[in-house]
C-alpha cells in the first residue's frame, strides 16, 4: 500500500480531476463523528461507482487532510466546511482493471462478537 501511496502523490498534480467531498457542520464532537459523516461517505463512494462504470479510475484518499487548511484557503472554503476525502479522477490508461484482491470473508466478519 506504501509504494501506491508513493505513487499517487508524485502523480496527483497529473491528474485532471480533483474531487474533495466536503461536508457543511460546526465543530465536530466525539459523539457526533458517525451521524455527521453517515451521509458524506456513501455520496463519495456512489460517485467512485458512477465514474467506474463510465470508464474512469478513481481513488479514495486523505493524504490531503494534514494540509486542509492550506486547501481550504486555497480553494476558498468557508470555516464551517470540513473535507472529508480527495478522489482524484481519470481515465483509466492501463491494461488490468479489474476487482481489487479482497480477504474471504469469513475472515473480516464477526457476527455477535469478535
Amino acid at each position: 500500500m506504501g509504494s501506491s501511496v508513493a505513487y499517487l502523490g508524485e502523480r496527483m498534480g497529473q491528474v485532471p480531476v480533483l474531487v474533495i467531498a466536503c461536508l457543511e457542520t460546526g465543530r465536530l464532537t466525539d459523539g457526533n463523528q458517525g451521524g455527521a459523516w453517515g451521509s458524506l461517505l456513501p455520496a463519495a463512494w456512489s460517485y467512485m461507482l458512477a465514474a467506474r462504470a463510465r470508464g474512469l479510475g478513481t481513488a479514495w484518499t486523505t493524504l490531503h487532510l494534514r494540509y486542509e487548511r492550506e486547501v481550504a484557503e486555497l480553494l476558498g472554503m468557508p470555516e464551517n466546511v470540513r473535507q472529508g476525502v480527495l478522489i482524484p479522477t481519470a481515465y483509466y490508461t492501463g491494461e488490468s482493471f479489474r476487482p481489487a484482491p479482497r480477504q474471504p470473508l469469513s475472515e473480516v466478519l464477526h457476527v455477535d462478537g469478535w
